[in-house]
């Protein structure tokens, strides 16, 4: 284990972090300092204080300027005796070098840890690889790096690395980042399934105040169903606004993004997350989903209740222009679920695609009494511009159990596998059905104690109108 001292008063690179970070998640793909020096659209001039001239000496010889000069110290990690051939184990090298305002740079190479390594209280740290590859040894079952579980850490950059996990019985936390503010990881992968009883990374933004983005990390190979283990956690301690950028997320088999538990605001925009258990994403109050794509279309023993989006808890939660695809499931209660604690969502602009049967498209269950006597007179869910298609039978595609005052808006449902009804409204009065078409086996509309006005509801068009 590690200390090092935070130096008082140590400029703050959050704002050299947010330019860094700038772009779109269709610009993501490749996105690297060592790509090119020319400037791209995303980029921002760095503010005076970051415009210094890089380390010199042996240690901090063959950084990239661009990169160096955002630090104090600028540590090529090679020169400084750390071996990137994979022979011996490079822990000492790296306690020994970091600090505050300092950055670890990582040649292209192989790295091997044979233990953890934590960092508990540091300022402007950064750990950046031309695509390095970390290695823990065979058998391992813990947490590899981590940035702030003991301590506070500001100014966290981690890019350009990937893990390697394929050795038998061999798993790990690659990142436990806790960081304050200024927390960016960006296009780091993780090759190996996860075979022991250990979760994928963890991140939180600990400061209400503080921000952090999660930008192509890559968890494609998913963990063993042996154990319940989770992709991306984020847990009860992250209270700042926390954003999932272009991440790929397969295979785990207790949720892929697991970021529920957060009592601060999480984006997920872009990124496919497939073939998880639990959910693919999962979310509370405050979060927003957007263009992403979730798939279901490959089952395994042990995976359990496939659902795509679930939304746990809170209100004001918002999914759009995503895409879900339910092809083949082992079980699941929905493409896209409420639960019980849920008090408001909007989903609009929306693709669904159902094939298995008996999965509704979007499933919103009944709250608790508590939640119901809270909602008082406000709508609980608005429903726009979504697109249901595929084969599935059996169930409703759209069923919504005690919740009142909901609006269902320029939907289109075509759903053609025996008995497949259309929207199920239960227990639930105040609702509109408003220029919306339904074409399913069985019932378009089934209200069981409840009601809905109907504007414009048609029944019975043809596919082409859902595409």
């Amino acid at each position: 284990m590690t200390r090092t001292q935070r130096f008082p008063d140590a400029p703050s690179r959050r704002r050299v972090l947010q330019a860094l970070a700038a772009g779109t998640a269709g610009a993501l793909a490749g996105c690297s300092l060592f790509d090119s020096e020319e400037r791209t659209p995303g980029d921002r001039e760095p503010p005076a204080e970051a415009t210094r001239e890089p380390a010199t000496g042996a240690a901090g010889r063959d950084v990239p300027g661009r990169l160096a000069s955002e630090y104090d110290r600028a540590v090529n990690v090679v020169a400084a005796g750390a071996d990137n051939t994979g022979s011996e184990p490079v822990e000492s090298v790296l306690e020994s070098e970091l600090g505050d305002d300092t950055l670890l740079y990582f040649p292209r190479g192989e790295y091997r840890f044979d233990g953890n390594l934590e960092t508990d209280s540091v300022s402007n740290l950064g750990f950046v690889g031309d695509r390095a590859l970390f290695r823990p040894p065979q058998g391992f079952a813990a947490t590899l790096l981590s940035f702030g579980t003991d301590g506070a850490v500001r100014d966290l950059r981690f890019e350009g690395i990937d893990f390697d996990v394929t050795a038998e019985r061999t798993g790990a936390r690659p990142l436990h980042c806790a960081v304050d503010d200024g927390l960016l990881v960006r296009d780091v992968g993780v090759t190996g399934r996860q075979d022991v009883d250990h979760d994928g990374m963890r991140f939180d933004v600990t400061d209400e105040n503080g921000t952090g983005r999660v930008e192509n990390v890559r968890l494609p190979d998913g963990g063993s169903t042996a154990f319940p283990n989770t992709g991306i956690y984020v847990g009860e301690e992250s209270v700042g606004e926390l954003s999932f950028v272009g991440c790929q997320v397969a295979g785990w088999p207790d949720n892929g993004l697991y970021a529920s538990p957060a009592q601060g605001p999480v984006q997920v925009l872009g990124g496919h997350y497939a073939n998880n258990g639990i959910s693919g994403v999962r979310v509370s109050g405050e979060s927003l989903v957007r263009n992403v794509r979730v798939t279901c279309n490959t089952t395994r023993s042990g995976l359990e209740n496939m659902r795509g989006i679930r939304l746990r808890e809170g209100g004001n939660v918002t999914v759009e222009n995503a895409t879900v695809e339910m092809r083949r499931v082992t079980g699941s209660d929905g493409a896209i679920t409420m639960a019980e604690w849920l008090e408001s969502a909007t989903v609009r602009d929306t693709h669904l695609r159902i094939d298995a049967d008996d999965v509704p498209a979007i499933n919103a269950k009944r709250p608790t009494d508590e939640i119901a006597a809270a909602s008082g007179d406000e709508p609980s869910l608005s429903i726009r511009n979504v697109r249901t298609v595929g084969g599935a039978g059996g169930e409703a595609t759209i069923s919504v159990a005690g919740r009142n005052r909901c609006r269902f808006e320029n939907l289109c449902v075509h759903q053609r596998g025996r008995g497949r009804n259309g929207i199920h409204l239960s227990d639930s009065e105040g609702n509109v059905v408003a220029r919306s078409t339904v074409d399913v086996t069985g019932d378009p509309l089934v209200l069981e104690n409840a009601t809905a006005q109907r504007r414009r509801f048609r029944t019975g068009a043809s596919l082409s109108r859902c595409q």
